[in-house]
């Protein structure tokens, strides 16, 4: 092998290791991006526990704007087909919401009918009053942090029916990813 063969055999592979290391920067910068700093699932036999802690690079008006805003949300949550304040109130309402939720093969339609309390720009505390869950209960939780919003969001969930069958631990992480996402990203959008 001649010496100029072997500098291009080290060539090509020192751009494929600058390639791959190109790369896993990209995906690294790409999940630190992400507004969801962790998700927590654990289930008793009966009852999902979900704590996610999510960081909004907004005020805490505009991130209190954006979750409170129940008649837009079909526009920008994921699997929600409408979303409608059914009885207004000012800290107390109640919202009517239909969607399709997705867990893997399967889908299926569903409506949740939930009582709303609101301690403004702090607490969202949410409680289904009818649905296709046996018990559906969360609260948000916002606070300033440097250079945006904390937001930490805590979820009861008994499911039942179809739904008990196909919910499971890493299907809730990755739909819980997918909606704080979107809804961080409509926050940066009303931040402009």
């Amino acid at each position: 092998m001649s010496a100029q063969s072997m500098l291009q055999g080290i060539s090509r592979a020192s751009r494929r290791i600058f390639a791959v290391m190109v790369c896993c920067a990209l995906v690294a910068g790409a999940a630190a991006q992400s507004p969801v700093r962790s998700i927590d699932v654990a289930y008793d036999g009966e009852t999902y526990v979900v704590t996610a802690h999510i960081f909004a690079p907004v005020s805490q008006a505009i991130a209190w704007e954006v979750l409170t805003d129940f008649s837009h949300m079909a526009a920008w949550v994921p699997n929600l087909r409408e979303s409608n304040v059914i009885k207004p109130g000012g800290n107390q309402l109640t919202i009517e919401q239909d969607g399709t939720a997705k867990f893997g093969p399967f889908s299926f339609a569903y409506s949740s009918v939930r009582e709303i309390v609101m301690n403004p720009q702090t607490t969202i505390e949410s409680k289904q009053i009818k649905g296709e869950m046996r018990r559906q209960q969360s609260l948000m939780t916002l606070s300033a942090d440097a250079g945006g919003t904390k937001l930490v969001y805590r979820l009861e969930l008994v499911p039942t029916g179809m739904a008990a069958r196909a919910i499971s631990e890493t299907r809730l992480k990755h739909d819980m990813e997918e909606q704080f996402t979107a809804i961080v990203a409509e926050m940066i959008k009303r931040k402009k």
